[in-house]
């Protein structure tokens, strides 16, 4: 993953996450949410001054499908399950 100046092109940080992947990365606020193939969601603080993965988390599970973003909550599609990650009192249904 590359950021860099939309001005005039510079690169101002670089970071490589644990691949491979098949969905695009998501943002929202200041955070890019990936998913690699094999289930490791990874989430990139994009204030950090050289980037930062500041949260992973192995869901065992292979992922092709790219993140969605709805409500406060980011939604995870995987092979067998669809997951949801947000705060929320509301009780979670099993399909």
């Amino acid at each position: 993953m590359t950021c860099g100046n939309a001005t005039n092109g510079e690169r101002l940080w670089q970071l490589r996450l644990k691949g491979p992947f098949s969905s695009t990365p998501v943002a929202a606020g200041q955070f890019i949410y990936c998913v690699n193939e094999k289930g490791v969601a990874q989430v990139v603080d994009t204030t950090k001054p050289e980037g930062e993965v500041v949260s992973e988390l192995d869901l065992a599970e292979e992922f092709l499908s790219t993140p969605a973003i709805a409500g406060g909550a980011i939604y995870l599609r995987g092979n067998t399950r669809l997951w949801k990650f947000g705060k929320s009192a509301e009780p979670v249904r099993q399909l």
